[in-house]
């Protein structure tokens, strides 16, 4: 394919869909479009123009205005923030759609899937780039559940809600990828927000304001099967066509969803049970070997100290002051031991 392959993530991203053929949407691309202009046939959607999501963004150094794309389908239109579906609709309808960390901020994940369809042909494809929980600061947060979901879809979420925004700043880590993807998420791990913090961003959600947080939590193996049982529920015309794991020390997976996929058709082969119990397994071993680890860096500081102290007694025996003292201690030692013996 035609498509410049400028990053990791747009080469990754290029493995999985064909973006020269047909009419595009990018879906939040800020200032890092994935497919540009001149290589498809692409129309950009975002929260607010390109002035603005530059004033937005102005305390962020990553972001120039220069690399802000012109948004022709902004959802703000000077007096509310339209829906998807409403920014879109005179472009719609479109052959495909991308959205790269975009599916787990979405306040009502089942209504933001019904947007996006609603733009797309009958037999087009919404890409999606996601980060897995495993392997970012969500790392000691539990996977999202559809209950959850439907819980969002039936209260007719459009902010993060109080449960999402709590779950998001408390649980938040510093994180390796690296270290993650082979030893597994410990306590090693340090919390971004103290509980002040994260209460103040509650009470924000509380008041009604949008707190922009991860309000799902997915893996390479839970989405798939979360899709599928949207699917089964009716809530969803979307089913997972294809599919790329997290690539070795990296975040994110690269999934394809399809309108018009028969639900019946298993797109993403089920994991056997032996190898969930093998996963099982290595996040226990992991677990041990972090304990394992933790007591030998507290033995080897005892052993640290007790050389410490060792050390400071062979300078005292070795000073004057201790030579003094045991000369004058000899013939009191003495006499007591000629007392203990009458």
């Amino acid at each position: 394919m035609s498509i410049p392959t400028t990053t990791p993530r747009a080469r990754r991203v290029a493995e999985i869909f064909d973006f020269s053929a047909g009419r595009g949407l990018e879906i939040g691309p800020l200032h890092k479009p994935l497919v540009p202009r001149d290589a498809a046939d692409v129309s950009y959607l975002d929260l607010y123009d390109r002035d603005r999501l530059y004033e937005t963004n102005i305390d962020n150094p990553n972001v120039t205005r220069e690399a802000i794309p012109e948004i022709d389908h902004p959802m703000w239109d000077g007096t509310r923030m339209r829906t998807l579906e409403e920014a879109a609709k005179e472009g719609a309808p479109f052959d495909w759609a991308l959205a790269s960390h975009v599916v787990e901020h979405v306040p009502d994940l089942v209504g933001w899937l019904g947007q996006v369809e609603a733009v797309i042909a009958p037999d087009g494809a919404l890409v999606l780039v996601v980060p897995d929980r495993r392997y970012t600061f969500d790392a000691h947060r539990p996977p999202t559940t559809t209950g959850q979901i439907l819980q969002a879809h039936e209260a007719g979420d459009t902010i993060p809600s109080v449960r999402a925004v709590f779950d998001h700043h408390r649980s938040a880590v510093s994180h390796d990828p690296k270290r993650l993807h082979h030893r597994g998420p410990s306590e090693a791990e340090t919390c971004i927000h103290d509980l002040g913090y994260t209460l103040a961003q509650v009470e924000r959600a509380r008041r009604g304001e949008y707190v922009d947080c991860h309000v799902w939590t997915f893996t390479d193996r839970s989405f798939p099967e979360i899709i599928a049982e949207l699917r089964r529920l009716g809530l969803t015309g979307w089913s997972v066509e294809s599919l790329l794991p997290v690539p070795e020390n990296d975040i994110e997976f690269y999934v394809v969803l399809r309108r018009g996929l028969s639900p019946e058709l298993p797109s993403v082969p089920a994991v056997p049970d032996w190898v969930e119990q093998g996963l099982e397994l290595r996040d226990e071993v992991a677990r041990l070997r972090e304990v394992v680890a933790d007591q030998r860096r507290r033995l080897e500081s005892q052993r640290k100290q007790f050389a410490g102290q060792r050390a400071e007694i062979d300078d005292l025996r070795g000073s004057k002051r201790w030579k003094l003292a045991t000369a004058l201690a000899s013939p009191l030692d003495r006499w007591r031991d000629r007392r203990s013996g009458e």
